[in-house]
């Protein structure tokens, strides 16, 4: 939903504008082509995505990243010598390259080592957590990020085959996951591997953190667009955008069309909210 990110962002060419989660770089490319006496200051946790986006720095000498969580925007801002943005994007999804090129168990579709970290560097892998985590914790999980009907069946599996199995692989994880479970298989393993990914990464804290340092850095007039794919994001962003502080842009959240997801299937949940600092 590139066109309309950068049209909520509403970008003048020296505006200072953060990309909260610079991926493989697609939308960071079409805001420097935006603001090309303006300053794009960019977040990414991952090392290696980090490094290919330092790639940039050597091409805009507008462009800066840094190895970081976005919670620390405010540490980097202050060491900018920067008070106040014009613009920022936030992009919740998985990056393609995860799921297609990290080998850290994004997917349920490729035998891989079950780690679902953005950033191996940081806490313990998923397959460390599974040896150590109470059923009741497990059950939780799968509840409250995956929205499984069948959580506590899948806590129970894991629990029982634990004992006589290390649990490492995705695949392993497949057949553990589904023991005894009816109804559709790539739902149930999707959702599955949602709930622990934004578990491990501890993703719905981390934007609860961010949103509560965001009016502080917004200059009046800021735009703040967020692509959202979980019903509990949304909801989150949903809410934040009713505070006095802000003017909603959208009424409705946006989704994409019909082509982009025919193109990218893995965008077909994504939903985009936009606000405007008061």
């Amino acid at each position: 939903m590139i066109k309309e990110v950068i049209y909520f962002l509403n970008l003048k060419e020296k505006n200072i504008v953060i990309d909260a989660t610079f991926g493989t770089g697609g939308h960071s490319f079409e805001i420097l082509n935006k603001i090309p006496h303006g300053i794009l200051i960019a977040f990414e946790k991952d090392p290696y995505l980090f490094k290919r986006g330092k790639e940039f720095e050597n091409i805009y000498k507008n462009f800066k990243i840094f190895n970081k969580s976005f919670t620390d925007i405010p540490e980097v801002l202050q060491k900018e010598n920067i008070k106040k943005i014009d613009g920022i994007l936030f992009d919740f999804g998985v990056s393609f390259f995860h799921i297609s090129s990290s080998k850290r168990g994004f997917t349920y579709k490729r035998n891989e080592i079950l780690d679902m970290r953005y950033n191996p560097e940081e806490g313990k892998p998923l397959y460390y957590h599974l040896k150590k985590l109470r059923e009741k914790e497990i059950g939780e999980i799968l509840k409250e990020y995956g929205e499984l009907k069948n959580w506590k069946k899948i806590a129970q599996n894991i629990i029982k085959e634990r004992k006589s199995t290390d649990i490492k692989t995705t695949f392993e994880f497949n057949e553990i996951i589904l023991k005894g479970l009816r109804g559709n298989k790539d739902k149930i393993l999707q959702k599955t591997y949602q709930a622990f990914r934004i578990w491990v990464n501890n993703e719905i804290q981390n934007i609860q953190k961010v949103l509560s340092l965001l009016p502080s850095i917004l200059r009046k007039g800021a735009r703040v667009v967020f692509l959202t794919y979980h019903s509990i994001e949304d909801r989150i962003i949903k809410n934040f955008l009713k505070n006095k502080e802000f003017k909603i842009l959208t009424k409705k959240p946006l989704s994409p069309s019909a082509r982009e997801i025919k193109e990218k299937p893995n965008c077909r949940s994504c939903k985009l909210r936009a606000g405007e600092k008061i």
